[in-house]
């Protein structure tokens, strides 16, 4: 009898050594279905089909001991590349040695720098900017500008375009200019319209556009006049500039525009001499 009892105990006992081992095998907590042997779900929103948004709360662990915050399977030691905007590692200051920390550790340093250790000293990392924005460009289309109608100025030709965007970040042939990142741009513009009458009390209109209307100054506009004459008509060039400053965001836009009201159309000067624009971020 107490032999038949010790055999009945080994089978339970193995039975639940192995249903152990199964269990183990894959630990989710607030989930009821882990996706790696050790998965948080610090949400405790996955349900039975969790999307990406829902996942970007969980923690897990590989058995190739790979972590991933907001992904389900890292492909690095650390991998954070999740749908989540918060994706980045917070590194602190300290006082350790770099011998102590290791060829390959990073850290941060309170005059507002990173530096790594190579094993045997601290070394600041080099900050480089990304290349600011500057363009230059002329004209010389003989683009016409029909009276009493504001026309953006196309066909440009570029000098500059230090742009890393395809095409750089000026379209010359629609006279647009697309902000490469926040910032503050100067730009400045200058144009002249061929030689003909100026009627009295007649204006041109040179302005500066921008698509962004908070925390900036969307338009600047300048205005030359012909209110008179002591003769009765006077044939020459009309000609116009502005100069702006803009607080733009990422792909705001800013396009040059003229108006007139000769009272009839006046072409662009021939001479990219005298049709100009440049644009510089500060």
């Amino acid at each position: 009898m107490k032999k038949k009892i010790n055999i009945t105990y080994k089978l339970f006992s193995s039975i639940l050594f192995f249903l152990a081992i199964k269990t183990a095998a894959q630990v989710g907590f607030f989930t009821p279905n882990p996706a790696q042997p050790l998965h948080i779900d610090a949400g405790k929103d996955n349900g039975s089909a969790p999307d990406a948004t829902k996942i970007s709360n969980d923690v897990v662990i590989t058995s190739e001991g790979q972590i991933g915050v907001g992904v389900l399977n890292p492909v690095t030691k650390v991998d954070l590349r999740s749908s989540n905007d918060q994706r980045i590692i917070g590194l602190g200051s300290n006082t350790q040695s770099p011998s102590s920390a290791g060829g390959g550790a990073i850290r941060y340093n309170t005059g507002g720098y990173l530096e790594y250790s190579d094993g045997e000293q601290w070394i600041a990392l080099p900050l480089t900017p990304p290349t600011k924005a500057l363009v230059n460009a002329s004209n010389s289309s003989a683009q016409s500008i029909p009276s009493a109608t504001t026309t953006t100025i196309t066909g440009w030709t570029e000098t500059v375009d230090s742009g890393t965007a395809v095409g750089g970040d000026f379209d010359p042939s629609a006279g647009i200019f697309k902000a490469p990142r926040d910032g503050f741009y100067l730009v400045s513009f200058n144009i002249t319209l061929a030689n003909g009458n100026i009627p009295k009390n007649t204006f041109i209109e040179t302005t500066i556009e921008s698509s962004q209307n908070t925390n900036n100054i969307p338009v600047f506009k300048t205005v030359n006049s012909y209110p008179a004459f002591q003769a009765g008509a006077v044939s020459n060039f009309i000609s116009g500039n502005c100069n702006a400053i803009f607080n733009l965001k990422k792909d705001d836009t800013i396009k040059f525009t003229v108006k007139h009201n000769i009272g009839s159309a006046r072409s662009i000067l021939n001479d990219n001499k005298l049709n100009n624009l440049s644009i510089s971020e500060l």
